[in-house]
């Protein structure tokens, strides 16, 4: 192992962690590069020195990236269905070719062009997943988050598509320092095969003898399979760098069905967007870099081993809601806060101009003349008026009558006014008729008769006042009254006016009952007069 500090990085850091059959590496990734790395054996050893790694670093998600020669690779064809129908037919298909494994990937690539159109789907496996397995579980005791395991031959495909190099039928070669040599068949844009070959310690043979040799090994089994039409050319892609870059420049020469592509590692990265310069042939920081970079869906990682990633996931997802919550929470206490202080200067401007007003009102009124009646009584009769416009008559001629009475006697008070209409002038105020000829010419009953008047119809007015000022004499407080009802009489307009009540009860039905020292205080009567109107205006 080499040795390390504890590292400090940032909340959003992450690494990866490369498995071959001989080795396993550490990547970290921070500010958008590669930042340092760290390499293990394939032992107990290298599994402690792993353990003990993780104890002195921070907690960061690990990015599994996997190159075995135990991989396969199997095209198949299932129905085309969705949901349950379709997961049911892959796990069949599962359960068939990698029964011993975990690690299964599935992708689809296209449907075929006959038939019943079937769905063309790739399956890929780690067969002997012991070997990632014994990794993960280290990771898994020490609670790190795995975001996924993944596949360099899955992740060359999608940097293939960068080069304008790639065709509809491409091999790409690529060196890794721990794994070997890689060779990738892409046709048409979809991975088909992939081959790891181990290689000799780096300068201890000559490296393009070797290579060639391999490429032809894989291009005699492409032909076997016959998957290239005779009329369409083979492209080879090298990715190299430094020396072994320029050997192979040399060492090739196109044909008609052969094309060479060497492709410089730098190059490719650059056009990823990643920040790598090196002169070595190895493409590991490559892989690695473009993986840490674009963070693609879990491929062979299960639920269980990604367990505490979805956690970690979780988390984050919980402070960033909490943290959205905080601020709308903020936001909305200072707009409310902001409205509170709006609304309280409007408060105060309109209890100014409230004053304001007040104060001129105030003043205004000091400036008029004196009026005997108040301005609440002046509004009381103006909106009284105002309903009375509604009706089809109004109570004017009772009005005009009862006044010119109360002007020759200043002592009747008016306490109320109750006045209908009706073409009967014997109706009570109720509603009802006095139909009882036997009643007429008594106290509190009309004395008019029924036959033709001339009139239109008549007001009907019932009239409650009292004597003020009263002194107790009864005698004299009912001939004022018995004089007012004869005023009322003595008008043009005036049928007939009855006393209803009198302060005193002097019918020949009652008894007189009374006490000498008792001193009665008000003298209280009231009067029906009934009016006829003969214009309608």
């Amino acid at each position: 192992m080499i040795s390390s500090l504890t590292s400090k990085f940032s909340y959003f850091d992450r690494r990866a962690l490369f498995i071959s059959a001989y080795k396993v590496a550490v990547y970290h990734w921070h500010k958008g590069k590669i930042a340092s790395s760290y390499l293990f054996d394939i032992d107990e050893e290298g599994k402690q020195n792993l353990e003990r790694y993780l104890s002195q670093t921070t907690n960061s998600p690990f990015y599994i990236l996997v190159d075995v020669f135990e991989e396969e690779y199997r095209r198949e064809t299932i129905p085309h269905v969705f949901g349950a129908d379709r997961q049911a037919l892959l796990n069949r298909k599962q359960d068939r070719l990698f029964r011993d494994t975990p690690y299964i990937y599935d992708e689809l690539q296209g449907r075929e062009e006959e038939g019943r159109r079937d769905d063309n789907i790739l399956l890929t496996a780690i067969t002997n997943p012991g070997l990632v397995r014994a990794w993960v579980e280290i990771l898994d005791a020490h609670r790190t988050p795995v975001a996924g395991i993944y596949s360099i031959p899955l992740l060359a495909h999608s940097l293939l598509k960068l080069r304008s190099e790639a065709k509809d039928h491409t091999l790409l070669v690529s060196l890794q320092s721990i794994s070997g040599l890689r060779q990738t068949f892409i046709q048409n844009g979809e991975l088909r095969i992939s081959r790891l070959v181990q290689m000799p310690r780096y300068g201890t043979t000559p490296y393009a003898a070797y290579i060639a040799e391999e490429v032809e090994k894989i291009q005699r089994y492409l032909n076997s399979l016959r998957l290239i039409p005779e009329n369409e050319p083979l492209s080879i892609c090298f990715l190299l760098a430094g020396e072994l870059r320029d050997e192979l420049e040399e060492y090739y020469s196109d044909s008609e069905l052969v094309k060479y592509h060497i492709i410089d590692i730098n190059e490719l990265a650059k056009d990823a967007g990643l920040e790598i310069s090196t002169t070595a042939p190895f493409s590991d920081q490559l892989f690695v870099s473009h993986l840490l970079k674009r963070t693609p869906a879990n491929q062979y990682g299960a639920a269980s081993e990604r367990r505490y990633f979805s956690m970690r996931r979780m988390r984050y997802s919980m402070l960033a809601a909490s943290m959205l919550l905080m601020t709308v929470g903020v936001l909305w206490s200072g707009y409310n806060s902001f409205t509170g202080l709006s609304y309280k200067q409007q408060s105060i401007a309109a209890e100014l101009r409230k004053q304001f007003y007040s104060a001129r009102y105030t003043m205004a009124r000091e400036r008029l003349p004196d009026t005997p009646v108040e301005p609440e009584d002046l509004q009381r009769a103006v909106e009284i008026s105002n309903s009375m416009k509604q009706y089809k008559t109004w109570p004017l001629e009772a009005v005009k009558v009862i006044s010119k009475g109360l002007d020759n006697f200043p002592v009747v008070r008016l306490k109320s006014l109750s006045w209908v209409t009706s073409i009967d002038p014997n109706v009570e105020l109720g509603g009802k008729v006095q139909s009882n000829p036997a009643r007429q010419n008594k106290i509190g009953f009309s004395n008019v008769s029924f036959t033709d008047t001339g009139y239109l119809f008549y007001q009907i007015a019932l009239i409650e006042g009292y004597l003020d000022p009263f002194d107790g004499n009864f005698r004299q407080a009912i001939t004022t009254i018995n004089n007012y009802a004869e005023v009322l009489r003595k008008e043009d307009s005036v049928h007939d006016v009855s006393i209803i009540t009198l302060p005193l009860d002097v019918s020949s039905s009652t008894n007189l009952q009374g006490n000498t020292k008792a001193q009665a205080k008000t003298a209280n009567f009231s009067l029906r007069v009934v009016i006829g109107i003969g214009n309608e205006t």
